[in-house]
């Protein structure tokens, strides 16, 4: 048997976790059959804001993943140019150890 949900509000069942969770919302403080049944396409826009509040609310928002590729990328950027500041160092410093040997 597959698992249902059942709305206690108006009795309905879902056998589709996505249906489910759109009727329920993320939190189940208030099932779409107490918004409004009728606005179907409302209620799919309304779960899609819950569900980027609630990744925002995670640090896991889009913003905040291209924030933190940009700050990985300017370390890595800053790291690369360290080492080789320091190879040109290590490869001028070479001849001048050389001549004093």
């Amino acid at each position: 048997m597959r698992k249902q949900w059942r709305c206690f509000h108006c009795d309905q069942v879902f056998t589709s976790r996505r249906w489910a969770a759109e009727h329920f919302g993320a939190d189940g403080d208030m099932p779409i059959c107490k918004i409004k049944a009728h606005e179907g396409h409302l209620v799919t826009y309304i779960r899609r804001l819950e569900d980027d509040l609630s990744r925002y609310r995670t640090d896991d928002s889009d913003v905040m993943r291209s924030i933190m590729t940009l700050e990985v990328e300017q370390r890595q950027a800053l790291i690369r140019a360290e080492e080789e500041g320091y190879a040109r160092g290590v490869r001028d410093m070479t001849p001048i150890v050389k001549d004093a040997a």
